[in-house]
């Protein structure tokens, strides 16, 4: 069950959770739904998203909204405490699962985080190359129900696009992505040959299936040309690596 600080109430305030929900873009069933019945949807998060929201492919992954506004000079990493002037900055949610894992296991207060920045990066939950497929198309749904989540209530949001093997490049991975919108990538230019290879033929795709209007590059600057604009932002993995 939910507590105030999920909802980003602070102690000695008088709004409820009920008033908090009430406020928000949630389906429809849960608002409805008896406590038990909703403790059942929390476990999955299966009340962040209205029952009519548009899926995409065999999977039925969250179709989310395009972002084709400003892109602000600078990014802070979602684990940073929010400063006064980050209504001018944008966050991020790339490398370490663990570092943003509460905008999945405290969703409604992260996005009382989110909502005080400028523009948001919609969660990197990592895919695997060499891991099952069940798992890798849990965290494509979690970044999906989550930007999607945010951009239902208020905040705008950049989609991500993640992907495994070449195999999910031409399957799942690019589901539920907006057409002709601004698109985040990590690139942090570190393995062998191969997986140098697989990540040209991931933009590669992604730029054929979605048209993005530019890519959002976190890390390294890319060494080919996408056909797309590109804007590079450093990601506090950047230093450590010196990339």
């Amino acid at each position: 069950m939910f507590q105030d600080e999920d909802f980003g109430i602070l102690p000695g305030t008088d709004k409820t959770q009920e008033a908090v929900e009430t406020n928000l873009i949630l389906n429809e069933c849960y608002m409805k739904a008896s406590e038990a019945q909703r403790i059942k949807m929390r476990i999955l998060n299966k009340h962040l998203l209205p029952s009519d929201t548009p899926v995409e492919g065999r999977f039925q992954l969250p179709v989310v909204e395009p972002y084709i506004g400003d892109i602000p000079d600078v990014f802070i990493p979602y684990s940073e405490k929010v400063e006064n002037q980050s209504v001018n900055q944008g966050v991020y949610c790339n490398i370490d699962d663990y570092r943003f894992k509460s905008t999945w296991t405290s969703p409604i207060k992260a996005l009382g985080k989110v909502k005080r920045y400028m523009v948001a990066v919609a969660p990197d939950y990592t895919l695997w190359v060499d891991g099952y497929l069940c798992d890798n198309i849990e965290q494509s749904r979690h970044s999906r129900v989550i930007q999607r989540f945010w951009q239902n209530n208020g905040a705008a949001t950049i989609q991500t696009a993640s992907w495994g093997n070449a195999e999910s490049c031409d399957t799942y991975a690019f589901d539920g992505l907006a057409n002709n919108s601004w698109t985040a990538v990590g690139h942090q230019r570190i393995g062998n040959r191969s997986e140098q290879r697989l990540f040209k033929y991931a933009i590669e795709r992604l730029v054929e299936r979605k048209h993005p209007i530019g890519l959002l590059v976190f890390g390294a600057p890319l060494d080919f040309d996408p056909g797309v604009p590109v804007i590079v932002k450093p990601s506090f993995i950047t230093k450590l690596r010196k990339l």
